[in-house]
């Protein structure tokens, strides 16, 4: 199994979080909150992991999207227009896969 992989795996993983969170009556602001921030550090981990130059190539990428290396905030999300539902379904869908080209980053 891939870096890649993994990471794929570890971000639909999220999914059993969210719905713990959902069966606990949390409202979708918190579930938001708290799959976004386990998106968040799980993207940094396997950035970490990644190696050169594909890591400076994703970063470059990122950065170029969202104006952060680490990826969206909550209120960038939330400026763009995301709901709630909307920051929950993306925090356990992997993005594309970057960095493997040249021309990706």
């Amino acid at each position: 199994m891939t870096l890649r992989d993994r990471y794929e795996a570890a971000v639909r993983g999220l999914a059993e979080h969210v719905a713990a969170l959902r069966r606990d009556g949390l409202p979708p602001e918190a579930i938001a909150r708290a799959a976004h921030a386990e998106r968040r550090r799980l993207a940094i981990h396997y950035k970490d992991l990644t190696p050169e130059p594909y890591r400076s190539r994703i970063a470059a990428r990122t950065t170029r999207v969202y104006g952060n290396p680490e990826g969206p905030s909550i209120a960038f999300l939330r400026a763009q227009g995301k709901t709630w539902e909307a920051i929950i379904a993306g925090a356990m869908r992997p993005g594309p896969p970057v960095g493997l080209a040249p021309e990706d980053g």
